[in-house]
């Protein structure tokens, strides 16, 4: 606020020199009110920024091991899914040798040291995975479940194809939708899509 020199002369002469100390000490007393508000804001606006930057420090190191557990977890259930697959896919493999192997045979094969495996990893996995991809981890088992259920029949007819063809179809779509909540979950979806 600024007083001009007239208005000081004409406060000094209806009011007094008293007048003139009283209008100096509060615009004196104003700024030092006005600053220290200042200094108050600022100093928590700095703390906020502290704890800001503090949470974002242990997100970062948090993603960077997030990321290898998911990486490892999606891992062990693209191999699932890829020994589902295969066994989907072809019902025998002919060998070199001329032998011929039932891919069912692998399939239960594999499948018993696969899910040793995997067991081993689901305690970590469980702790990590958000609430949405968990949700698919269960449907994950479920599918799968559901496939080595259609495996298990005796002959290679039209039912036993139908049945495993509709079981990896399931298979399939628990991977699609784990593949994205994944994606948005580590924020690669964003990355893949700003690249030239």
């Amino acid at each position: 606020m600024k007083i001009e020199f007239d208005s000081w002369l004409t406060l000094i002469t209806a009011f007094g020199s008293p007048a003139v100390v009283i209008a100096s000490l509060t615009a004196w007393l104003g700024n030092i009110c006005a600053k220290r508000i200042l200094q108050r804001e600022s100093a928590k606006f700095a703390e906020q920024l502290a704890s800001i930057n503090h949470e974002l420090k242990l997100r970062e190191s948090s993603y960077a091991k997030y990321l290898d557990l998911l990486l490892d977890y999606y891992d062990t259930f693209y191999r699932h899914y890829r020994l589902c697959q295969n066994a989907a896919n072809q019902d025998a493999h002919r060998m070199p040798d001329g032998s011929v192997i039932k891919t069912k045979d692998i399939f239960f094969e594999q499948l018993d040291a696969f899910l040793s495996e995997s067991k081993a990893k689901e305690g970590k996995a469980r702790l990590i995975l958000p609430p949405s991809i968990l949700a698919l981890h269960e449907a994950s088992i479920s599918a799968f479940n559901a496939f080595k259920d259609a495996m298990t029949r005796d002959n290679y007819d039209p039912v036993f194809h139908a049945q495993t063809d509709s079981a990896f179809a399931r298979v399939h779509a628990v991977k699609q939708s784990l593949e994205e909540g994944l994606r948005n979950f580590l924020r690669t979806e964003r990355l893949i899509k700003t690249k030239p």
